[in-house]
């Protein structure tokens, strides 16, 4: 899936009528009766600042570096294009180690009502239900970093225009989008789970195995028949049941494997562009090059001259 190299979330509607009280984390709130948008602004250094929501928050950076402080996860640099998922009654910690009155750090956290969240985990699972996992889709229960794909920052965009903008239909509108956020997070999420669990995971569930699979066999031309049979599935119910679970194609997987492999191996090694293509699963030089510029928003020489500048 395309990566969203440089995202900016269009705030200027709600920067022209916010009203600035506070210095650190300045919150200005729209309210939905199934969501919150809180858009939060702080102009100077600060520390171990907490934020704690009653619903699931999907937190992300608009602008700026925060230090995040969660519990049971070691703390990370907080930065645009990425978000976070917080359970409710879950302390936030966050440390603001740049803010300034010129360049302040902008944040934004979704606070979703639970009952909106059951309604739309109940539909999924009981119209598309994860294979080989039986506590079903689950959305907010764990700390859940992710960087924002295309679609997700697309949606977060899309939000912030509704909660700002003053349209009788505002609710109506808003809950389209809600739903089909959680749904991609709830994708994102399972994705996550079930390709970074390792080989313990792949022993119990047949798409995690099955990712193991691929990743092993990256080198060589893999088949939607050949995966279906390591599935144990016929080829018409792996194929809906990866893309329903995972939010893509298994096709789409594999690129997504191979283009992060050659970015490793750009990073790692002086190998030409040529063998690190057969390395991973690329037969023709040009796709390669031109698969690896639409997944990275560059050509593979300009990634490695980057890397090489910085």
């Amino acid at each position: 899936m395309k990566r969203v190299q440089t995202p900016t979330f269009d705030i200027s509607r709600h920067l022209t009528a916010r009203r600035l009280e506070q210095e650190v984390e300045n919150r200005t709130a729209y309210t939905i009766d199934t969501a919150e948008l809180n858009i939060y602004e702080t102009h100077h250094v600060a520390e171990q600042v907490e934020l704690t929501f009653n619903s699931p928050v999907l937190a992300s950076m608009i602008r700026g570096k925060k230090v995040m402080h969660l519990p049971g996860t070691p703390s990370f640099d907080f930065l645009p294009g990425e978000s976070v998922i917080v359970p409710s009654e879950e302390t936030m910690r966050i440390d603001f180690p740049e803010a300034q009155t010129q360049n302040p750090t902008q944040c934004l956290a979704l606070a979703i009502a639970p009952d909106k969240v059951r309604q739309v985990t109940d539909l999924l699972n009981d119209q598309v239900p994860l294979v080989d996992t039986p506590q079903g889709w689950q959305f907010g229960q764990t700390n859940f970093y992710l960087t924002n794909d295309e679609p997700i920052y697309h949606l977060i965009s899309r939000l912030i225009y509704i909660f700002t903008e003053n349209n009788r239909a505002k609710e109506v509108i808003a809950n389209l989008v809600l739903q089909e956020l959680v749904v991609r997070l709830m994708q994102t999420q399972a994705r996550t789970l079930l390709l970074s669990s390792g080989a313990s995971y792949a022993n119990v569930n047949r798409l995690a195995h099955v990712a193991q699979y691929i990743n092993k066999h990256l080198s060589r031309s893999l088949h939607i028949r050949e995966l279906a049979d390591e599935a144990c599935m016929s080829e018409p119910n792996f194929y809906r049941t990866f893309k329903q679970t995972f939010g893509m194609t298994p096709v789409d997987y594999i690129n997504q494997q191979r283009i992060a492999l050659a970015s490793k191996l750009l990073r790692t090694t002086n190998r030409c562009l040529a063998d690190i293509s057969l390395e991973c699963g690329f037969n023709n030089l040009t796709y390669f090059m031109k698969l690896f510029r639409r997944e990275m928003g560059m050509s593979p020489a300009q990634y490695r001259k980057q890397l090489i500048s910085l």
